[in-house]
């Protein structure tokens, strides 16, 4: 199976940005559980639209660990695709 020039780029892209979305799923976890603790142990004031944002960023965290998943399965492809060709 031959990967045209643009697919290959494509592959290259998304497995280059593999760290940035383990980055990027941490700190979306971090960002939510600080949120949380800090509005439900110190101020006091969690209230339900505040709970909604928190579960949205841990909904985006959860979406962007996904992606890192798929970079590194297309990691691996494309180290596979380098040995045979």
């Amino acid at each position: 199976m031959d990967l045209t020039k643009s697919e290959q780029a494509f592959l290259n892209r998304i497995a280059g940005r593999k760290k940035l979305f383990l980055i990027f799923s941490i700190a979306s976890v971090v960002i939510a559980l600080l949120d949380l603790a800090y509005h439900g142990l110190v101020k006091h004031d969690l209230d339900p639209p505040r709970l909604v944002l928190v579960l949205m960023i841990l909904l985006m965290g959860r979406s962007h660990m996904r992606q890192y998943r798929s970079a590194m399965l297309l990691d691996k492809f494309k180290n596979l695709l380098d040995r045979k060709g």
